[in-house]
């Protein structure tokens, strides 16, 4: 059944994927029966696990008042202005407005363009955005596709040619980011530059950390030189990180902060963009000339309040829940780390970390298929093996699934 379906980022000739019947919490449940850990939480989204009670009886909820579709510009709903004071509230600070969109890239894609509108009236027009080499930011639109460093881009390059410029190179802890924060500094002083787009927390770039006070610094630089600072959140929010977003780790305030993902813990499309006081103002008397179809869409909104409670739920725990498996799980892919020679270096932050594997493309996909031959599914990128669980997995069954890569790991060693 799947050969009618186009598969993204895969040669179609590839092995059909595993057919799922159902899910629950941290297992996912083929046709034919197997059970198999979802250790990446469907691409670091379903934060909040599968099949969650409180989740799926507010999508019956939602039923119930027959509402399906509602143009954003002239109607407003209950759910949705809950939801934008309720993250409003969350990330505090001199935050005013949220915009909604279908996903990730979109937002991040709006961010940008906001960030270009406010240069425009407030600056006379800057045309230029930066990214970190090592960067993802979305792969289905143009524009967004263009963002990130990562060679998805490529692709597009060839037939697009569009003023983003994923050009800085990734901090390094051995000089605390010197380079790159001096490369970002000459590239405001000489260049048009509108902003500057960072993960709150690198995701499928590599779970590349930062240093100590490297957001910290590039916030000081762009508020230098009038350089919005957006913040892509869609990976690294919603608790992933041991904070409700990752940039909160530096203490600091982006001018745009872009979610999706958790936000809805995956149970339905939905991305925000969150503008500061000083970004949203700029619209009051001129119009904001940008939308999307399903912007806001009630079911999407619903879910993602009912994400909300959750997430505060006992005053967040869940954000002790992942620093105390975040530990644990540092400490046993250290181990596997330390005697497996194919290992490069495992990245953790949270609940968002990755093998770095220096092994060849076939040795990889041999690897990936024993993997969940035995019950294990981790997302791979090129050379990178995800370990990213739902946050509301069990310590046991987290350590049941690092045993299985482990013992995976020894028969390719």
């Amino acid at each position: 059944m799947s050969g009618k379906t186009l598969i993204p980022w895969v040669k179609q000739i590839t092995k059909a994927p595993l057919l799922i019947k159902r899910a629950s919490g941290s297992f996912l449940f083929t046709n034919d029966n197997r059970k198999i850990v979802d250790f990446t939480a469907g691409a670091m989204a379903v934060n909040l696990g599968h099949g969650n009670n409180t989740i799926l009886s507010s999508i019956i909820d939602n039923t119930d008042n027959g509402i399906s579709y509602l143009p954003i510009n002239g109607f407003s709903t209950t759910n949705r202005n809950i939801l934008s004071s309720k993250i409003l509230e969350f990330v505090g600070g001199n935050y005013s407005k949220v915009f909604y969109t279908n996903g990730g890239i979109d937002a991040n894609e709006s961010a940008d363009f906001i960030a270009r509108e406010y240069h425009k009236i407030v600056r006379n027009g800057r045309k230029k955005s930066l990214a970190l080499q090592k960067s993802f930011h979305g792969g289905s639109t143009i524009a967004g596709s263009l963002m990130g460093g990562d060679p998805r881009r490529n692709s597009k390059s060839l037939h697009y040619k569009l003023p983003f410029f994923p050009v800085i190179p990734n901090p390094s802890m051995t000089d605390n980011g010197e380079q790159s924060l001096t490369f970002i500094e000459n590239q405001f002083r000489i260049g048009d530059i509108s902003s500057i787009i960072l993960e709150g927390s690198s995701g499928t770039a590599g779970c590349i950390l930062y240093p100590p006070d490297y957001l910290k610094q590039v916030r000081n630089l762009c508020d230098q030189y009038d350089v919005l600072l957006i913040c892509d959140e869609v990976m690294s929010g919603w608790c992933r990180t041991g904070s409700l977003f990752g940039y909160q780790q530096s203490s600091i305030e982006p001018d745009i902060i872009t979610t999706a993902k958790g936000i809805t813990s995956g149970y339905a499309p939905l991305g925000a963009v969150i503008l500061s006081e000083k970004v949203s103002s700029i619209f009051d008397e001129t119009p904001f000339m940008y939308g999307l179809t399903y912007s806001g869409h009630q079911l999407s909104c619903n879910i993602a309040a009912t994400c909300m409670y959750i997430y505060e739920h006992d005053d967040f725990k869940i954000l002790k829940n992942v620093n105390n498996l975040s530990a644990i799980l540092k400490k046993e892919c250290d181990k596997i780390t330390d005697k497996t020679s194919f290992v490069r270096d495992f990245r953790l932050n949270g609940l968002l970390g990755c093998f770095e594997l220096d092994l060849s493309e076939e040795q990889i996909a041999n690897l990936m298929s024993d993997l969940l031959d035995n019950g294990v599914y981790c997302l791979r990128i090129r050379e990178n093996l995800f370990v990213s669980p739902p946050l509301t997995i069990y310590e046991q069954n987290m350590l049941s699934a690092i045993d299985i890569i482990d013992y995976t790991f020894e028969k390719h060693r």
